[in-house]
């Protein structure tokens, strides 16, 4: 700034200052006062608001995470429970956004972490082995005075009840697809191979109705929309048209899912 131009201003500060001593020009200085103060309040609404909505963001994401570290602070699989506080604190953000898509796969990468897991566990594949060639379901034989296993309609052996395409019936756990895996882990740990037609049997096909529809979710959100079939977009439209009821139908199935394994891994007995 030039010097002249700061001679002025120090002339017009010194004009105005002659204008507040003045009682005679009380009006005008009050003008002026008003416009500074008007200005100067501004600022600072803006500025509080912002640290308002700071303070507000923050208490949210804290309330977040103690509400994930609160449900996974007894889950047995202590070594992957923090990267699933991570997903729930994501999961639950995008919920707040009514980022449909984003809530779906922040579920999903939650029980994929789990189902990868346990499908390492040898004692977790012995037992679904042990299991995979008997009928899937029980029911008490009144004749025999116990429970037995018997088929569901055409589906004979637990392998045809939980895998989804009969080319995959028969092969490795850790070679089938990613539905096929958690539907076992659901069916061998959570149920501990115990499903009856009735009323536990109901359960189960919701829990399995519940991981179909937030799978479709994931692959949508993964993959944009691109590559996914006209059935399986139909799919996620119901779903999404839904989308209040099911935002609260698949955190349920998560509550379940996750209390199923707390209650029954490690696996303890005979599964048969």
């Amino acid at each position: 700034m030039g010097q002249d131009k700061k001679s002025k201003l120090k002339q017009l500060l010194a004009f105005i200052q002659d204008l507040y001593d003045n009682p005679d020009y009380k009006d005008f200085a009050a003008g002026i006062q008003s416009f500074v103060l008007k200005d100067l309040r501004q600022e600072q609404r803006t500025e509080w608001s912002q640290q308002i909505a700071d303070i507000y963001e923050y208490c949210l994401m804290k309330n977040l995470r103690e509400q994930a570290e609160d449900l996974y602070k007894d889950f047995p699989m202590t070594d992957i429970a923090p990267r699933l506080v991570e997903h729930y604190v994501d999961m639950e953000e995008s919920r707040r956004k009514n980022d449909f898509d984003a809530f779906g796969l922040n579920l999903y990468l939650q029980v994929e972490l789990i189902v990868e897991t346990l499908i390492k566990d040898p004692a977790v594949v012995a037992a679904y082995d042990s299991i995979r060639n008997l009928p899937p379901v029980k029911r008490y034989d009144a004749a025999a005075k116990a429970i037995v296993r018997v088929a569901d309609f055409q589906k004979d052996t637990v392998d045809k009840y939980l895998i989804l395409k009969d080319t995959n019936i028969g092969k490795p756990i850790g070679s089938l697809p990613a539905l096929d895996k958690t539907r076992i882990v659901i069916y061998t740990v959570c149920y501990r191979a115990s499903v009856e037609k009735y009323p536990r049997g109901t359960e189960f096909r919701e829990d399995l109705d519940a991981i179909s529809g937030i799978y479709n979710v994931r692959c949508h959100d993964s993959h944009s929309g691109v590559g996914v079939s006209p059935k399986q977009e139909q799919y996620y439209e119901a779903i999404v048209e839904d989308k209040t009821k099911n935002y609260l139908r698949f955190l349920s199935f998560l509550l379940s899912f996750i209390k199923g394994i707390s209650s029954n891994y490690p696996l303890q007995g005979n599964l048969v």
